[in-house]
């Protein structure tokens, strides 16, 4: 009878110790699931801040083709994809969206620098919506884009380094990635931003002063990519050593390469502007994956 109700007892503790241990088991799984949650979505929300500062760029870009009677309806739905992805982002950081992965943000001084760019978003995103109607121009609104777009990429780019400094580890490997992905994520916006110059030139608007812009912009994306390819001491920047993201980057160079020239002539053509355009489109696709390889390696 004791030995019955000991073996009854041993397989009861047995039971429980199972069954504590199937559930610890279980804790432990969800709290890496929501760890990996939660680095996912702070990876997520550094991304699209950085994406929004090519966004505005593009936007302006877009814009401007499109009053150039160049592949109008390419480029009409671009703009408005552009606007749209902008704006998901902005409205998914006040009130969170789920399907992009985007927390609420609840951190004031993030906030305020949103609060920022929403003050010249508003304008700007009105401008975008009305800007081509019944295979019309509004010119009031052209001049909004053209005059804000660069304020709204500064300010997007203050929210991706503030969002960076709060979110990334502040390790060693980190900051060496954060240095490299600085400069990538410039490329990407510079492939924008050089083409929207060249053309304002062309079209003769402020053309002096887009024409200093263009040669800045030149200058930077050149030493950029050479940097990242290579390494540059002056600039800190390391040889980017995966193989992967590297030939990504030998692709960029061959087509930057093919319209070096192009982008310092003076006096161009349409015909070689609408060259440029075909290449600035693989530029900008090749940048937007180099970005997204190099943010893989980073450690949230």
């Amino acid at each position: 009878m004791i030995k019955k109700a000991l073996l009854t007892l041993f397989f009861i503790f047995i039971g429980n110790s199972l069954l504590n241990a199937k559930n610890l088991h279980l804790e432990l799984t969800q709290l890496v699931n929501e760890a990996f949650e939660q680095e996912e979505a702070k990876n997520q929300v550094i991304n699209l801040a950085a994406l929004n500062k090519m966004l505005s760029q593009r936007m302006a870009k877009d814009a401007i083709l499109i009053t150039q009677n160049i592949n109008v309806d390419y480029y009409t739905k671009d703009l408005m994809d552009s606007g749209k992805k902008f704006d998901l982002f902005i409205q998914g950081m006040y009130k969170g969206n789920e399907s992009l992965k985007l927390p609420k943000q609840t951190d004031k001084e993030i906030l305020s620098e949103l609060n920022e760019i929403n003050a010249v978003w508003k304008e700007f995103h009105i401008a975008i919506q009305n800007f081509y109607k019944n295979k019309k121009v509004d010119k009031e609104a052209y001049a909004i884009i053209i005059n804000q777009n660069e304020k709204l990429m500064r300010l997007s780019h203050k929210l991706t380094q503030t969002l960076q400094s709060k979110h990334i580890l502040d390790t060693q490997d980190n900051q060496v990635i954060v240095h490299t992905l600085k400069f990538a994520d410039r490329q990407r916006m510079l492939t924008q931003k050089m083409f929207k110059e060249k053309f304002l030139v062309y079209t003769k608007e402020d053309a002096e002063r887009n024409n200093v812009r263009l040669r800045g912009s030149i200058i930077l994306f050149k030493n950029g990519l050479e940097g990242l390819i290579k390494g540059d001491h002056k600039r800190g920047l390391k040889k980017v050593t995966s193989k992967p993201i590297q030939d990504k980057l030998q692709e960029m160079h061959e087509l930057y390469n093919e319209v070096e020239d192009l982008y310092k002539k003076d006096n161009v053509v349409l015909k070689e502007l609408k060259h440029l355009a075909s290449i600035d489109k693989k530029l900008m696709g090749l940048s937007i994956e180099v970005v997204t390889m190099i943010e893989n390696t980073l450690v949230y």
